[in-house]
């Protein structure tokens, strides 16, 4: 039968043909930015009673011990939290949705969204890690130097277990930032795609 058309003939047809563009209805777009805002929301508030434990538990300590060393390093912590707060207030709070956006703001939107929260958990060692990192050392070396030598293993292990949790808390903000960056990433090839 030499009309048909050859097999390979017609998955040439077959893979030249044009794809419409696959296009995201702007309630799914919605939804999206509104659950990955109110996931913010859950996740400062967490971070906001933390630093409301920690500021009133070192405030406890720093005004019932009477010695200088412990005082200080206390009084690191205190600030530090208060910085990671502020920080966390001005830099990576949720933003509402706005209800009249357009389709293609509402991507935008989202797009800006997750690219701020990405800088933030990017950034973690700045701005979370880092202010900690002066009163948690200042309180474990007046800690060693304090205690006799054959109990400050105690005092090592707890710098190591320290270092352990802001390591691990650092890799969980990195892996965290590549989770976003690959939504951001989506995002870009829609609207790259007229999606």
């Amino acid at each position: 039968m030499p009309n048909e058309p050859s097999r390979d003939n017609m998955q040439q047809l077959w893979q030249d043909q044009e794809v419409e563009a696959m296009r995201i209805p702007i309630e799914e777009i919605r939804r999206r930015a509104t659950a990955f805002q109110g996931k913010i929301q859950r996740r400062n508030l967490r971070e906001y009673l933390a630093c409301v434990v920690v500021i009133v538990g070192f405030t406890y300590l720093f005004t019932t011990i009477p010695e200088a060393g412990p005082r200080i390093s206390f009084g690191l912590i205190i600030a530090g939290t208060i910085y990671v707060a502020w920080h966390l207030l001005t830099q990576g709070a949720a933003s509402s949705v706005p209800a009249d956006m357009g389709r293609v703001s509402c991507l935008e939107f989202h797009k800006r969204e997750l690219e701020r929260q990405r800088n933030l958990l990017g950034s973690v060692w700045r701005w979370y890690l880092g202010p900690l990192i002066p009163g948690i050392a200042a309180m474990i070396i007046g800690s060693i130097i304090s205690s006799p030598p054959e109990r400050r293993w105690f005092q090592y292990a707890f710098a190591a277990f320290a270092a352990a949790l802001f390591w691990g808390i650092g890799d969980i903000n990195k892996r965290a930032a590549r989770r976003l960056d690959r939504q951001i990433e989506e995002i870009r090839s829609l609207e790259e795609n007229g999606g």
